[in-house]
């Protein structure tokens, strides 16, 4: 049989439990870990994974070159684009489209292997 005491720990726990879950706590680890985004280099067309950062282009660090730029993605030939400048967007209607089936490009798709 188990005793009071006992009784009475193991419901602090279950209350401590419940209590970091509603507050959404979370661990040391996962505080740390910075966000990712996914990145196209401009020079190669290689979709990659990396920090968020709001410099573009973005530093490769395998290449210590400025060609990273966010990624865009293609659902009908399922590839990543590089985002189209500014001025592309602005001023040329197939601006933030596929270049090769004209569907609109879209901010969340698989991300690349690493």
């Amino acid at each position: 049989m188990i005793d009071v005491r006992s009784a009475v720990v193991v419901k602090a726990h279950v209350l401590l439990f419940v209590l970091c879950v509603l507050a959404g706590c979370r661990t040391e680890t996962e505080e740390t870990q910075p966000q990712q985004m996914v990145f196209v280099d401009t020079k190669t067309h290689v979709a990659v994974v990396g920090p968020v950062t709001d410099q573009f282009p973005a530093l490769n660090t395998e290449t210590g070159k400025r060609t990273l730029m966010p990624g865009l993605y293609c659902p009908k030939c399922e590839k990543w684009y590089p985002v189209p400048s500014p001025d592309q967007i602005n001023h040329r209607p197939d601006g933030g489209l596929c270049p090769k089936t004209k569907t609109s490009l879209i901010a969340d798709g698989p991300w690349p292997k690493r």
